[in-house]
């Protein structure tokens, strides 16, 4: 049997959305493959769609108290002493830290994702020195680091945060373009123009922006904005249930908890919205971009890898209700044939850079690298 690789995320939940397919890939390849992370209520599930092994991993994902984050490197650094694995893929950034510590202290490989530099970089303060100082000391020791688009890649190297020997760009988690395929957008001549944000509620993905410049939109035409996402999210910048309620009742505005399957909601939509303040590379636009859906976003990190304004979308200044109202007023009055024009760019666009195949190929070249050097040094 092919060495033992653990995948390590804040919830099982992104593990079951993002890395089934890696997880497939690795599997295929004969390697075991267990998964590490809190138990949520999809822990379960990825079990049983993976064929996976799962062990719980206990952590405060919201909070940043030293001895709540010093506990979680002593239980990771307990359960990789356990399991042993021969490399270790860390998602999201508590488990990037701490985790690259917990593995270093054991020998053990550890190939990381930065999905986005997030909150913690958005503000200034001593959350932001903390964690820059936690990516100085922990990163050095990984033996990859993967990041999600050029400016962050360029940022970090800048920044001295990861050396820039071991920094990689990937195309975030990839998409699958045979799942996300176009289909024909159901829209009856009495329904209203229809926009879509796909993701976490949280400040910082400018809902507050979007409520502000859709109502505003509302004054001058009919249109429909469906919220789909988490409440509550263990964030600082989460936004709760009862604000997401308030919207909910309001004309035109209809909120849907986390889906499993966004597809669905993508082919009842005409334009998917993400007017996020940063990106490492929002999967939300490239299953948009897969199904021929046109989109808006900031232009922002991340975001303006995936959107080329005017061909596959359309590109705002970020916490700008302003200029997103005119985005939103400029796509739902755009003909019809125009935007379908726009969805066909964006597919070609994701088909040719961002399939989730590029991604996984990424991590077996890196895993299989590891296993090499480790080897060697043996």
């Amino acid at each position: 049997m092919k060495p033992c690789i653990v995948l390590c995320a804040n919830t099982s939940w992104y593990l079951y959305n993002y890395r089934q397919a890696t997880i497939a890939a690795l599997q295929q390849q004969g390697y075991q493959v267990i998964c590490v992370a809190p138990s949520d209520a999809y822990s379960q599930r990825l079990q049983e769609a993976t064929g996976a092994d799962y062990h719980e991993l206990k952590m405060d994902n919201q909070g940043s108290h030293p001895l709540s984050d010093a506990l979680l490197m002593l239980r990771l650094w307990r359960l990789y002493r356990k399991l042993r694995p021969s490399v270790v893929l860390h998602f999201t950034i508590k488990n990037n830290l701490y985790g690259t510590l917990a593995a270093s202290l054991l020998g053990i490989p550890a190939v990381n994702n930065v999905s986005g530099l997030g909150t913690a970089f958005m503000h200034a303060g001593i959350t932001q020195q903390i964690v820059r100082l936690l990516y100085r000391v922990s990163q050095p020791r990984a033996f990859a680091v993967f990041c999600q688009n050029s400016e962050d890649h360029d940022f970090l190297i800048r920044e001295d945060l990861v050396p820039a020997q071991k920094l990689r760009r990937i195309p975030g988690s990839g998409v699958d373009i045979e799942r996300f395929s176009p289909r024909p957008i159901s829209k009856p001549e009495a329904r209203p123009f229809r926009f879509l944000f796909l993701g976490r509620m949280l400040k910082d993905k400018g809902v507050y922006e979007l409520i502000e410049a859709f109502t505003r939109l509302q004054q001058s035409q009919p249109a429909e904005l469906w919220l789909v996402g988490f409440s509550d999210a263990a964030n600082n910048s989460a936004i709760g249930a009862q604000q997401l309620k308030q919207w909910d009742s309001l004309p035109g505005i209809t909120w849907f908890d986390a889906t499993d399957q966004p597809e669905e909601f993508l082919a009842q939509s005409d334009c998917l919205v993400l007017p996020s303040y940063r990106e490492g590379l929002p999967r939300s636009l490239l299953e948009a971009g897969a199904m021929q859906i046109p989109v808006i976003a900031c232009n922002v990190p991340g975001s303006r890898q995936v959107v080329e304004h005017g061909r596959t979308g359309l590109l705002c200044a970020p916490a700008d209700s302003d200029s997103l109202h005119q985005a939103l007023l400029e796509m739902s009055t755009t003909d019809a044939n125009q935007r379908q024009q726009m969805g066909i760019a964006a597919r070609q666009h994701v088909a040719e850079n961002y399939s989730q195949q590029l991604v996984v190929t990424e991590y077996l070249a890196a895993i299989t690298a590891a296993l090499a050097e480790d080897n060697q040094a043996i």
